[in-house]
């Protein structure tokens, strides 16, 4: 399984983020789901202190992954992968209302 975070947006007060926008897509062979959501920093004593100027994309979807954990789950990753494994079971039919599509056979 493989994990692709994508931060979109970021929020700050005087130089200190606050709130980020994120894009997580969790893909196993050719299934993938994904989810985009927003997250709230709260300032306490153990949070980093990093400029503004000098955050990366990593370090805030690991700020979010550390801040997601519920008793040692991240609850973001526990519900894609709950996902993920309910669209292994499902089985695809044709849509009714698009029109059959005849192919002959020459």
């Amino acid at each position: 399984m493989n994990y692709q975070w994508k931060i979109l947006e970021l929020s700050a007060e005087n130089d200190v983020i606050v709130h980020a926008r994120y894009h997580l897509t969790l893909t196993d062979d050719n299934l993938s789901v994904e989810t985009e959501g927003h997250w709230n920093f709260i300032k306490d004593s153990n949070s980093p202190l990093v400029a503004l100027r000098d955050v990366t994309e990593e370090m805030v979807s690991s700020w979010i992954e550390k801040d997601a954990m519920k008793d040692n789950v991240n609850i973001i990753k526990s519900r894609l992968e709950q996902q993920l494994a309910q669209l292994k079971q499902n089985k695809s039919v044709d849509l009714p209302w698009k029109p059959a599509v005849y192919t002959p056979t020459i």
